[in-house]
Protein backbone atom coordinates (compact mmCIF):
# COMPACT_ATOMS: atom_id res chain seq x y z
CA UNK A 1 0.00 0.00 0.00
CA UNK A 2 2.86 2.25 0.34
CA UNK A 3 3.16 2.76 -3.79
CA UNK A 4 -0.68 4.36 -3.13
CA UNK A 5 0.63 6.96 -0.60
CA UNK A 6 3.47 7.78 -2.90
CA UNK A 7 1.21 8.92 -5.21
CA UNK A 8 -0.25 11.25 -3.63
CA UNK A 9 -3.83 10.94 -4.45
CA UNK A 10 -5.55 12.97 -2.06
CA UNK A 11 -5.91 12.46 1.75
CA UNK A 12 -9.27 9.65 1.29
CA UNK A 13 -7.28 7.25 -0.72
CA UNK A 14 -4.00 7.61 1.96
CA UNK A 15 -6.29 7.00 4.75
CA UNK A 16 -8.10 4.03 3.29
CA UNK A 17 -5.16 2.50 1.70
CA UNK A 18 -3.65 3.08 5.34
CA UNK A 19 -6.72 1.40 7.01
CA UNK A 20 -6.34 -1.61 4.40
CA UNK A 21 -2.54 -1.99 5.37
CA UNK A 22 -3.67 -1.86 9.22
CA UNK A 23 -6.30 -4.29 8.64
CA UNK A 24 -3.51 -7.08 6.70
CA UNK A 25 -1.38 -6.70 9.82
CA UNK A 26 -4.15 -7.04 11.88
CA UNK A 27 -5.07 -10.39 9.74
CA UNK A 28 -1.80 -11.40 9.85
CA UNK A 29 -1.24 -11.40 14.28
CA UNK A 30 -4.92 -12.99 14.07
CA UNK A 31 -3.62 -16.02 11.80
CA UNK A 32 -0.25 -16.48 13.90
CA UNK A 33 -2.55 -16.82 17.00
CA UNK A 34 -4.47 -19.11 15.40
CA UNK A 35 -1.82 -21.21 13.91
CA UNK A 36 -0.10 -21.00 17.53
CA UNK A 37 -3.57 -21.84 19.59
CA UNK A 38 -1.91 -25.51 20.46
CA UNK A 39 1.35 -23.93 21.17
CA UNK A 40 2.27 -23.92 24.97
CA UNK A 41 3.44 -20.88 26.29
CA UNK A 42 2.28 -19.01 23.45
CA UNK A 43 1.30 -15.04 24.15
CA UNK A 44 -1.34 -14.08 21.33
CA UNK A 45 -0.68 -10.66 19.53
CA UNK A 46 -2.57 -8.02 18.75
CA UNK A 47 -2.49 -4.88 16.40
CA UNK A 48 -4.32 -1.66 17.47
CA UNK A 49 -4.20 1.07 14.01
CA UNK A 50 -7.65 2.44 14.28
CA UNK A 51 -6.23 5.27 16.86
CA UNK A 52 -3.08 5.27 14.87
CA UNK A 53 -5.28 5.65 11.44
CA UNK A 54 -6.86 8.73 12.91
CA UNK A 55 -3.69 10.41 14.00
CA UNK A 56 -2.36 9.70 10.89
CA UNK A 57 -5.42 11.30 8.93
CA UNK A 58 -4.49 14.63 11.20
CA UNK A 59 -6.61 16.70 12.91
CA UNK A 60 -8.28 19.56 11.29
CA UNK A 61 -7.27 22.97 11.29
CA UNK A 62 -9.04 25.18 13.86
CA UNK A 63 -10.39 28.57 12.63
CA UNK A 64 -8.35 29.89 14.54
CA UNK A 65 -4.48 29.38 12.99
CA UNK A 66 -3.07 30.98 10.01
CA UNK A 67 -3.46 30.23 6.08
CA UNK A 68 -1.58 29.99 3.55
CA UNK A 69 -2.13 33.26 1.23
CA UNK A 70 -2.67 32.90 -2.22
CA UNK A 71 -1.78 35.27 -5.49
CA UNK A 72 -3.82 33.78 -7.58
CA UNK A 73 -6.99 32.46 -8.06
CA UNK A 74 -5.35 29.51 -10.25
CA UNK A 75 -3.33 28.98 -6.65
CA UNK A 76 -3.99 25.70 -4.87
CA UNK A 77 -4.63 25.92 -0.57
CA UNK A 78 -2.06 23.88 1.29
CA UNK A 79 -2.69 22.40 4.76
CA UNK A 80 0.48 23.39 7.08
CA UNK A 81 -0.46 20.38 9.34
CA UNK A 82 0.89 17.09 7.97
CA UNK A 83 -0.43 13.86 8.99
CA UNK A 84 1.58 11.86 11.12
CA UNK A 85 3.50 8.54 9.55
CA UNK A 86 1.34 5.37 9.70
CA UNK A 87 3.09 2.29 11.00
CA UNK A 88 1.17 -0.10 12.64
CA UNK A 89 2.98 -2.66 15.09
CA UNK A 90 2.51 -5.96 16.38
CA UNK A 91 2.26 -5.69 20.04
CA UNK A 92 2.21 -9.08 22.50
CA UNK A 93 -0.83 -9.28 24.97
CA UNK A 94 0.28 -10.54 28.06
CA UNK A 95 -2.90 -10.93 29.43
CA UNK A 96 -4.56 -13.09 31.89
CA UNK A 97 -3.70 -16.69 31.12
CA UNK A 98 -6.54 -19.09 30.24
CA UNK A 99 -4.95 -22.45 29.73
CA UNK A 100 -2.88 -24.41 32.07
CA UNK A 101 0.06 -24.43 29.25
CA UNK A 102 0.23 -20.94 29.57
CA UNK A 103 -1.09 -20.07 26.16
CA UNK A 104 -3.64 -17.23 26.63
CA UNK A 105 -5.57 -17.74 22.63
CA UNK A 106 -9.21 -18.02 22.76
CA UNK A 107 -9.84 -19.57 19.38
CA UNK A 108 -13.47 -18.70 19.81
CA UNK A 109 -12.82 -15.37 20.07
CA UNK A 110 -9.60 -14.98 17.40
CA UNK A 111 -12.32 -16.63 14.53
CA UNK A 112 -14.75 -13.67 15.73
CA UNK A 113 -12.01 -11.16 15.47
CA UNK A 114 -11.01 -12.76 12.17
CA UNK A 115 -14.74 -12.42 10.94
CA UNK A 116 -14.86 -8.90 11.93
CA UNK A 117 -11.71 -7.87 10.27
CA UNK A 118 -12.01 -9.70 7.61
CA UNK A 119 -15.48 -7.34 7.61
CA UNK A 120 -13.76 -4.45 7.83
CA UNK A 121 -10.94 -5.35 5.25
CA UNK A 122 -13.67 -5.64 2.46
CA UNK A 123 -15.38 -2.60 3.38
CA UNK A 124 -11.82 -0.46 3.21
CA UNK A 125 -10.96 -2.31 -0.01
CA UNK A 126 -14.68 -1.26 -1.55
CA UNK A 127 -14.34 2.33 -0.94
CA UNK A 128 -11.24 2.41 -2.31
CA UNK A 129 -12.13 0.84 -5.38
CA UNK A 130 -14.61 3.44 -5.85
CA UNK A 131 -12.21 6.23 -4.96
CA UNK A 132 -10.17 5.10 -7.84
CA UNK A 133 -12.82 4.76 -10.28
CA UNK A 134 -13.73 8.29 -9.15
CA UNK A 135 -10.29 9.67 -10.07
CA UNK A 136 -10.38 7.55 -13.54
CA UNK A 137 -13.71 9.41 -14.67
CA UNK A 138 -12.49 12.33 -13.91
CA UNK A 139 -9.23 11.99 -15.68
CA UNK A 140 -11.10 10.54 -18.75
CA UNK A 141 -13.73 13.09 -18.12
CA UNK A 142 -16.60 10.28 -19.53
CA UNK A 143 -19.57 10.17 -17.37
CA UNK A 144 -20.94 7.16 -15.84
Amino acid sequence: MSDINAVGFGSTVDTLANALSGANAEQSAISQNIANVNTPGYHKQTVSFKDQLAAAAGEPIDDGSLSMLADSDRQFGVNADTPQTFAPQMQVDDTDQMRVDGSNVDVDQEMAHLSENSGYSQTMSQLLQVQFMRLREAITEQPK
